[in-house]
Formats: structure tokens, C-alpha cells, sequence
């Protein structure tokens, strides 16, 4: 069987062209960046906490939180992981209600 998303949240202009994808061990971020495409691949394992965040709630600079789309002008995931330079990720997927619900479901993480 392959190994396919069970999950996806399709390209948007609140997610600046990115997509986000959860499978059955891991939660997949596909981030088109000017000049740079990067995928962030965090394990099951290795993720901390999944939650929304209220637009405007966390408008703030801070050296460990890595913002990949328009975070902070849409209600938005915030992830908290172990490991990697940026330990706090912000993303708008389409729906960020039903990405945390579907990541809980399929990852059980809290």
C-alpha cells in the first residue's frame, strides 16, 4: 500500500501556495519560500502539542518561532516540537479546526 497523506490541505493565498499534509507517523509541510522550496517533515514523535491560534494572538518576534505563511493575520496551527532550530512552527491551512482535529485523530498526540 502506498504511503499517502490521509489529510491534505490544499494550496491557498492564506498559506501563501504551501500545503500541508498529514499521514498515518507524520505531519508534512511544503513550504514555497522566494527562491526556495523546503519541506518540513515532523515525526509523530517528535511533536510536543497541536493547537489553533486566534489571528493576532502571538503578532510578536521572537528567534524560535518560524511563521511559514500569513500566521498571523488568520486563525492558524501553532506546533510545538522537540527537536530542530525553530521548536514553535505557525501555519494556515485551509481549515486549521479540522487539521488539529485530524492530527489528534491519526497522530494522538495532545
Amino acid at each position: 500500500m502506498p504511503d499517502m497523506p490521509l489529510y491534505t490541505s490544499p494550496a491557498t493565498g492564506k498559506s501563501m501556495r504551501n500545503e500541508y499534509s498529514i499521514y498515518a507517523d507524520r505531519i508534512v509541510l511544503r513550504c514555497r519560500f522566494p527562491f526556495l522550496s523546503k519541506t518540513f517533515m515532523i515525526m509523530k514523535d517528535d511533536i510536543v502539542s497541536i493547537q489553533t491560534e486566534k489571528p493576532f494572538q502571538a503578532v510578536r518576534w521572537t528567534f524560535n518561532v518560524l511563521k511559514l505563511d500569513l500566521a498571523d493575520l488568520f486563525e492558524h496551527v501553532a506546533l510545538e516540537r522537540k527537536n530542530g532550530f525553530f521548536k514553535y512552527l505557525r501555519f494556515t491551512p485551509q481549515d486549521p479546526g479540522e487539521f488539529v482535529r485530524m492530527a489528534k485523530e491519526v497522530l494522538r498526540v495532545p
